[in-house]
């Protein structure tokens, strides 16, 4: 009979061929298809039900997210590090040299500018990948130097007092709150004294407020003082006739 891979010595010569032997154990021999009888990973097994087997290239036989489909296309397979295999725009590749690859979050793979490490800029783009636009913010106060950034422009991003919410200080020659109104140009200092005190307001609600850019005019004279007055000079005049 003639001799078959099946471990035996099927044509009765006294001797089975080495490559009907299974070396290392891993229940396939060489006459079966395994590619490395030396060494257990390697087999025509498949583990993990991906349709791979390690001696097929499966790098990873107990995880079936690993093998060597590449379902997106983009010719990058998750043992070659593909990080999403569904989706071609993510891959282990550093197209643009700036040793950021999209799968480790490089948003424009075309542009060597555009990376996580990369300086946001007022242009437009989202320079540094964190998902917002101009959002350039060296102060740290919630506002950017961008003028048509996601938050309102910060007139001075050195200083994170200054900004659009903050309130105006009426003597110390800065655009506080980033109106473009320096101190008694702005409304905020532009006092109305509407309680007849002796103090300034610097809005109308009565209160006087830390901005006060001029002196207030004191109380407001006697509604009967001008009559008081007219009535005193006719008085005069009579007493001058006689």
């Amino acid at each position: 009979a003639p001799e078959i891979c099946d471990g035996k010595d099927s044509d009765c010569d006294g001797s089975i061929p080495s490559d009907e032997e299974d070396l290392d154990g891993d229940g396939w021999s060489q006459c079966a298809g395994d590619c490395d009888d030396d060494d257990d990973t390697l087999n025509l097994d498949d583990a993990d039900g991906d349709g791979w087997d390690t001696c097929g290239g499966d790098c990873d036989d107990d995880d079936d997210s690993l093998n060597l489909d590449d379902a997106d296309g983009d010719l990058w397979t998750t043992c070659d590090g593909d990080c999403d295999d569904d989706d071609a725009s993510l891959t282990p590749d550093d197209a643009d040299g700036d040793l950021w690859t999209s799968c480790e979050g490089d948003c424009d793979d075309t542009d060597p500018d555009v990376n996580p490490d990369a300086d946001e800029a007022c242009d437009g783009v989202d320079n540094d990948c964190d998902g917002a636009t101009d959002d350039v913010d060296e102060d740290g106060d919630g506002y950017t130097a961008c003028a048509d950034g996601p938050a309102g422009w910060d007139c001075d991003d050195a200083d994170a007092d200054i900004h659009p919410d903050a309130d105006e200080e009426c003597d110390d020659g800065i655009d506080n709150d980033c109106d473009e109104h320096v101190d008694a140009d702005d409304e905020e200092c532009q006092a109305t004294d509407d309680d007849d005190d002796t103090a300034a307001d610097d809005d109308d609600d009565g209160d006087a407020g830390d901005c006060s850019c001029r002196a207030d005019r004191g109380d407001a004279p006697p509604a009967a003082l001008p009559a008081l007055l007219l009535a005193s000079a006719g008085l005069l005049v009579v007493r001058r006739r006689r």
